[in-house]
């Protein structure tokens, strides 16, 4: 049996190298892409400036080597000893790696998991015991080491991983070969990285089993639709709410489930929700620039909603990199003296000053951006499966490894899981946005500057923000590092509100009251620094949502009203929530709204 099965694994795996070798020949400008190549350069740059640095310093050198060996030789005493099963190197809280008995019990596989961790700390130790080596050199090279250092983990491996050991005699391999099928699919599925599938994605259908919350798109153009959720109470709150997601993500994170779904705890609340979902950007729309977000999208968006409700004004959220286009959007309405449009506004784990990216930034230099750069030029978009990897690999062992030795290894398909359905279900960005983003904001830190940015052909300047603002960040963060939202809401003018949520970017924000799961900071004065905020912080239970809905309650008047029509004359239901736009998969196919679509005649008015 165990005969049979490796004569069936050898020639799947003979058919897989053939179609791998052929599709590698066909590939091997992408292989020596500017992107690639810019990193092959740096990483020998930074090599050479850490080495001549070590080379001057043999003392730290030698106290790193001499603990190192140390600390080895105790492993092996220990292991030799039999009875003595403490570890004498730990691994770090949260890594789930190691988890299996053997790799504690067992003495050959203790040995394996203690040197590789022992290995793995020392390697890091010595790049930050050396002095004198730039600090973004020294970031970059800590960062790439990690990722090396954990791709070379025991537990990726068969042979040196005893569950996976064990799994695969018993299963007389045909774990491997499950686990073969999906990574063929997955190869399919991905573009210039492996993207490893987190989820079932057969599992869910949009519209339906997520983003199912009822509404209508009442407004379309090339760059967004606008959806307007049916009201779920008798009477709603005056000011209109309007959500402005990322554009590098679909809308829907925030309309999972009913049980997670911020929309449907809005609606049921008394908010007027009002949501934008992005178009997904193909090689046609390689032109289109962050200020379209603006004077395209939100403005539009904006003016819409108070033809539809009758309303002066409107409450507008952001989220991530939606919430910079809505600070722009704020920013840019000053600039041109404009009426107050937007009453207050939200900002979820939003980067205004790029300056402390978080660990994004061992991305962000000259060399890597001007070949990112290059390859949007030649591609006409960012392709979003490769962006979802890289955000990925930001904590590889958590997402991405884990589901390699899931899948390809264990052979177990992956389970049904909305949330990370959601985060593989990627969106391009455009050539002429993303080298923007990338450039004038992550490596200009351009946005936080007099006369760094124009929109719509004025200059904007975020201190001349004089509404109301809610910050809302996660301490957990590894996208947008709350020290770094921190330093934005500093960069804004008016009344201002920081909190501080548990857990990360996702799990943070999308923290349902009913769940009681998460709790959050709050500290009423906005301190000089992010550390002295923390400090003087005060921990709260329950959902952040509950906070933020009560501050926005400012912001209506003392008596509900009835609920708004959807649309009107001159913004008709185009079709039911949750659209076109949302349904659009990669690749992407260029194409452009239908002319005959009642949104392609409605000009929207930006009445001063």
């Amino acid at each position: 049996m165990f005969q049979n099965f490796f004569s069936d694994y050898l020639v799947t795996l003979q058919e897989s190298n053939q179609r791998w070798w052929k599709d590698f020949e066909q590939g091997k400008a992408a292989v020596n892409n500017p992107l690639s190549k810019a990193m092959q350069e740096l990483n020998i740059e930074d090599s050479a400036e850490f080495m001549d640095k070590a080379s001057k310093q043999p003392a730290a050198m030698l106290d790193v080597q001499m603990k190192w060996w140390m600390q080895q030789l105790e492993i092996w005493q220990r292991a030799a000893l039999h009875n003595d099963k403490t570890d004498v190197v730990s691994v770090e809280k949260g890594d789930r790696r190691f988890e299996d008995a053997a790799w504690k019990d067992e003495a050959f596989y203790s040995v394996i998991k203690q040197s590789y961790v022992l290995f793995s700390q020392t390697y890091l130790e010595t790049i930050n015991a050396v002095e004198g080596v730039d600090e973004k050199a020294k970031e970059r090279l800590a960062f790439f080491s990690r990722q090396t250092l954990n791709a070379l983990s025991p537990s990726n491996f068969i042979a040196t991983n005893p569950e996976l050991l064990q799994l695969t005699l018993e299963q007389k391999g045909e774990n491997l070969l499950a686990g073969m099928q999906q990574l063929q699919e997955d190869m399919e599925a991905s573009a210039d990285v492996l993207k490893i599938r987190m989820t079932n994605t057969k599992s869910f259908d949009i519209g339906k089993h997520v983003a199912n919350t009822k509404g209508d798109v009442v407004f379309k153009n090339e760059l967004f639709e606008l959806i307007q959720y049916r009201p779920l109470t008798e009477a709603v709150n005056s000011t209109p709410l309007l959500i402005v997601p990322p554009f590098i993500n679909k809308y829907y994170i925030l309309d999972l489930r009913e049980k997670n779904s911020m929309v449907k705890w809005l609606l049921e609340q008394g908010h007027p929700v009002f949501m934008m979902s992005w178009r997904n950007p193909s090689a046609e729309q390689a032109t289109t620039e962050f200020g379209d977000y603006v004077t395209e999208g939100v403005v539009k968006a904006v003016s819409a909603i108070e033809a539809i409700t009758g309303q002066e004004q409107v409450n507008a959220a952001g989220y991530c990199i939606g919430g910079t286009v809505l600070a722009s959007t704020v920013a840019y309405y000053a600039a041109k003296r404009m009426k107050k449009r937007i009453a207050s506004a939200s900002f979820f784990t939003t980067l205004l000053d790029f300056e402390q990216p978080g660990e994004v930034g061992a991305y962000i230099n000259d060399t890597i951006v001007s070949a990112i750069e290059a390859q949007n030029n030649e591609q006409g978009y960012m392709d979003g499966r490769s962006l979802s990897v890289t955000f990925s690999l930001l904590r590889e062992n958590s997402l991405y490894w884990n589901y390699y030795i899931d899948n390809y290894l264990k052979g177990n398909s992956p389970v049904d899981f909305d949330l990370l359905y959601w985060n593989s279900d990627s969106t391009n960005v455009a050539t002429a946005t993303h080298n923007f983003l990338l450039r004038k904001l992550y490596l200009e830190n351009q946005l936080v500057q007099n006369k760094g940015v124009k929109v719509g052909g004025v200059w904007i300047d975020l201190n001349k923000i004089r509404i109301p603002s809610y910050f809302v960040s996660t301490k957990e963060d590894h996208i947008a590092l709350w020290q770094g939202t921190y330093r934005g809401a500093l960069q804004v003018g008016g009344n201002k509100t920081f909190v501080l949520g548990e857990s990360g970017h996702i799990a943070g924000i999308v923290n349902h009251p009913a769940k009681e799961k998460y709790g959050f900071w709050t500290n009423s004065t906005l301190e000089e620094s992010a550390d002295d905020w923390m400090n003087n912080a005060e921990h709260q239970k329950g959902s952040w949502w509950i906070h933020w809905d009560q501050w926005l309650s400012q912001f209506n008047a003392d008596e509900k009203v009835a609920p708004y029509p959807v649309g009107n004359d001159a913004f008709p239901v185009l079709c039911d929530a949750p659209g076109q736009y949302v349904l659009q998969t990669l690749p992407v196919e260029s194409s452009k709204p239908n002319p005959d679509d009642n949104h392609s005649r409605v000009e929207v008015s930006e009445s001063t």
